[in-house]
Formats: structure tokens, sequence, C-alpha cells
């Protein structure tokens, strides 16, 4: 590794892995969560580029077959004069940054002009791409050893590869690149004798939603890639180990296989969510449309504590507002004391959860997980001239203090210790629209209305009749049907009912009969 003083910024080449963001390595995410400009491929998949960090500059630079942004002189350059104005640069490249990707290229520049630098090796899509198909690259007593060759040939030349030596060397082949040179790598094989009926595949967009596989014997498999459109990036491989791919292919069997969903619930929420959605098979992009952020008022909260002993009820209707009160405990240097033995609501278990881990627990929680509902609970519980202390976003709706006022004379305290920010105020993201320009996102999943209203600043200028938003509640439904989204709404309000409810809606777009709601 390089150094040089602090006055100079510093690079990182990152191997962003083929494309599913589980494939990152941890050293990879650290370092791109420090970012302050990310330079990154045309091959990185939505999920990785959903972990880039809302606040870092984002500049694509993408290559693929007859389609560059930039040359590769002016990329090496771009990352020189990012350096150059001190900043934490990541060059995000798909795979390992080298192998077939040019890394050491990129490195020369910076080397000639010592600026510090690191490699983040990646995991290669050479290895990953056809495991995620099911096929092994070696195998014991089939193939003891693979070979990786590049596809990509120059312009009107031929391919520079000795077949008959391949061939010789036995093992298993791995091209990149090759979706181009189909034809002349199956040709050159047979040329130089390799039989026929050699198995064969060839795995499109591998690790991401749109992965496709196609196995065919060797003289078949041109054929088969052109009668199934496989589209680039596409990996190639040839010999005996690629006919375990039909019998290994274990991710077509998981029920979200072949989904792609945005989760838009803020960064410390979404994590639970996408996890469960990720075990069941789907491509997850995690990108907040909204966040929430703790507010100025603790001279406020503290009055009201001191006649905490008046109320009834202290009231929580999200995991966020119990993480607030509780910083804004520790800011008053209160703990948990100083609310006595008052009765504790939630709105949900996720906002139950929250207490559990601070010790305490509710005594109150409605059956359906909503303002609504937990307004009439309360209004039955407290009694007539009782008092209520809601602690909770200063954007909440109004609905859960008419319900709790609704036929008795209670007091409510609706005190806002947080603020709900749409978009994460970082405005408009036009790689995030493209995606769904290109209807590459098979749904979009809301936890409030103001999620919704935050996703569609983030993607102004899309068709919003083909977003499938699926969604918590009745409200945050309306919200999305207001901008013409077709509205589908989880049964329960909670994230394993919107887990359900994701595999239900694949299951319905893939047999081509989705319902207009899966239920109200």
């Amino acid at each position: 590794m390089h150094t040089k003083p602090d006055t100079t910024g510093k690079v990182y080449l990152v191997g962003a892995g083929p494309s599913d963001p589980g494939l990152l390595t941890v050293k990879g995410l650290h370092v791109l969560q420090q970012a302050q400009v990310v330079i990154y491929d045309a091959l990185i998949g939505p999920g990785i580029y959903s972990l880039i960090p809302p606040g870092a500059e984002k500049i694509p630079v993408g290559k693929r077959a007859g389609h560059h942004l930039a040359e590769q002189d002016e990329i090496s350059r771009l990352i020189l004069d990012q350096a150059r104005k001190g900043r934490t640069v990541v060059r995000l490249k798909g795979g390992d940054p080298f192998l077939f990707g040019r890394g050491g290229e990129e490195l020369e520049l910076l080397a000639a002009h010592q600026i510090p630098y690191e490699i983040v090796p990646g995991v290669t899509s050479a290895i990953a791409v056809p495991a995620y198909a099911g096929i092994p690259v070696t195998y014991r007593g089939i193939s003891s050893s693979v070979h990786i060759l590049t596809g990509h040939r120059k312009q009107d030349q031929p391919l520079d590869i000795d077949f008959a030596a391949l061939l010789r060397a036995g093992g298993t082949y791995v091209f990149l690149m090759g979706a181009a040179a189909l034809h002349e790598i199956v040709d050159g094989f047979l040329r130089a004798g390799m039989s026929p009926g050699m198995p064969s595949a060839v795995i499109g967009q591998g690790t991401g939603a749109d992965q496709i596989s196609v196995s065919a014997p060797l003289d078949q498999l041109e054929q088969e890639v052109c009668s199934r459109k496989v589209e680039t990036p596409a990996v190639i491989v040839i010999g005996q180990t690629a006919a375990f791919g039909k019998r290994f292919a274990w991710r077509d069997s998981l029920p979200l296989s072949q989904s792609r969903i945005l989760v838009t619930r803020p960064a410390a929420r979404s994590g639970r969510l996408a996890e469960m959605l990720r075990s069941l098979g789907a491509e997850v992009l995690e990108v907040p449309a909204i966040r929430t952020q703790v507010r100025d008022c603790a001279a406020q909260l503290l009055q009201v504590l001191d006649q905490i002993g008046t109320y009834d009820y202290l009231v929580f209707t999200s995991p966020a507002g119990v993480e607030y009160f509780f910083a804004l405990l520790d800011q008053m240097e209160r703990d948990i004391r100083c609310i006595g033995g008052i009765k504790l609501a939630v709105i949900g278990s996720a906002t139950g959860d929250a207490l559990r881990q601070r010790g305490l627990r509710p005594d109150l929680m409605p059956d359906r997980y909503n303002g609504a509902q937990l307004g009439r609970l309360l209004a039955g519980c407290v009694p007539a001239g009782g008092k209520v202390l809601l602690l909770r976003s200063a954007q909440g709706n109004a609905e859960l203090v008419r319900q709790i006022q609704s036929g008795k004379q209670i007091e409510v305290m609706d005190l806002a210790i947080y603020d709900t920010c749409e978009a994460g105020c970082h405005g408009h993201d036009p790689q995030l629209a493209a995606w769904f320009l290109e209807s590459r996102m098979e749904m979009v999943m809301f936890t409030s209305a103001s999620a919704v209203r935050g996703f569609v600043k983030m993607t102004e200028g899309i068709d919003y009749t083909k977003v499938r938003a699926l969604c918590i509640g009745r409200m945050t439904a309306e919200q999305a049907s207001a901008y013409g989204m077709q509205a589908y709404v989880a049964e329960k309000e909670t994230m394993e009912s919107m887990t359900e409810a994701a595999v239900q809606l694949h299951r319905q777009l893939w047999s081509g009969s989705p319902n207009a709601l899966i239920t109200d």
C-alpha cells in the first residue's frame, strides 16, 4: 500500500462481486460506507448501488459491449482528479478488479502520481455465477482444474485462444465477456475435437433477479441461447460439470427467485424486512425514502415528565419514538425511573420489541397494528377525564387522537419528539428512476404514506401506473393510489405479513393474474 501526506485523498479499488449485494465482502462494504465519491461500472447491480451512502457523489462510467460512458483513459484520469481534491474515492467494479477488470491499468496513473490506494478483492463472477446456477466448476473425479478466459476481442479481430491446447489440458472452461463471441468459442472447441455433446451452459445476469441459465450440449448451445434471449453480462461454462446445473439449480426453488424488490423504510429499520426477503431469494434494494431525526424538545419533554404521575398511559407509535425518547432521557441526564409506574401502550409488535429491549413490556397493543385500532383501544381503557401522553413524529396523522377522544373527555398530550423527512433530503436519484423506466423493479414496499411521497421525489418523471406498491395499511395504499400506483395491501401491519404478501404477489404476477388488492 502506498502512503502520502493527508492533503491528498485516497483511492480504493473495490470488487463488488457479480450483482448480489450479499456477495460484497465485509471490507468492501466498510470501505464503501466511508466513500465521498463512488465511480461505478454498469455491471454494478441495483442491490449494490443501494448500499452507496446517500451523501456520496455517484459517477457512472459504465462499460458494456458497444456502450461506453467513458473510455478507460478518461476513467483513470477521473479517479486521479477526484483523489487530488482530497476525497475518499471508491472505484466500484463488478466482480474482482484484477480479473479482467483492468484494475492494474487504473493503478498505473495513481502510482505515477503517488496517490495512496488500496485494493479490495471481490468475488469473481467466474465462480459465483456458475454456483448460483448450481454448477460447480470443479468436481472430484470429473474436473480437477478450471480455466478462466475472456471472450472479449478487439473489433474485427478473431479470438486469440489456442483451443487445442485448452482441450489437451482438460477441466472446466469458464468464459467472461464472451456472449458476443459465443459462435467462435463453440466453433473453436468443436474444430479442436471436443465432443458435440459436451455439457455447456450460459448464465445471463448472474446472481441477480434477472438471472437466466441455459444448458445444452455444446453443438446446440448457440441455438438455445438465441431462443431464450439471454442478456449480457453472461458467463459461459463448458465442461462435464455444466451438467450439474439441472440437478443443483438451488436458486430456482426459492419462492422469490427472479423478484427484485425496493424497500423504502428508513435505513435503521429496513434490515429485518430486507433479510427476510433475501432469504426467500429476492434481490433487494434498500433505498430509504424517508429519514427520521430527533427534535429539540428536551425542555418541553422535561416539563411533561415532571407531571407524569397525572397521566394514565404513555403511548409510542414506532420503534423510532422509543429510541428517541431514550436518547432524550440521556440528554437530560434522566433514566427510566422518571416515568414511574405509568402504563405503556404501543401500536404494534416492533414498537413493543423496542421497549422490551430496554427492560419494559407494553400493557396495551391492538390486534391490528394501526393508529385507528390503537386509538379505539385506548378510548376503551382510559377513564373519562383521563390523560394520555403520546410521543411520536411531528408528521403523525390525526386519526389516533380523534379515536382516543371519541365519546369521552380524554386529554391527549401529543408531543412530537422527532421529525420524518421525505426522500432523506437527498432528492431525485436518476439511476433509480432509470431502473424503473427499464421496468427492472417487480414491486416497491411502503410502510408509511410519507415513504410513498419520498419515493416520488426520488423518482420524478417515471410512469407511476407501472409501479406495484406493496403497502402496510389503508392510508399508505391510498397515498400510493393517489399517484396512480397499483396498490396492494398486506393482510397485517407486520414485516412477516409484508413478506408473505410479496410471495403471493410474485406468484400472481408470474401466473399472469395479479389481484387488484391482496386484502383491504
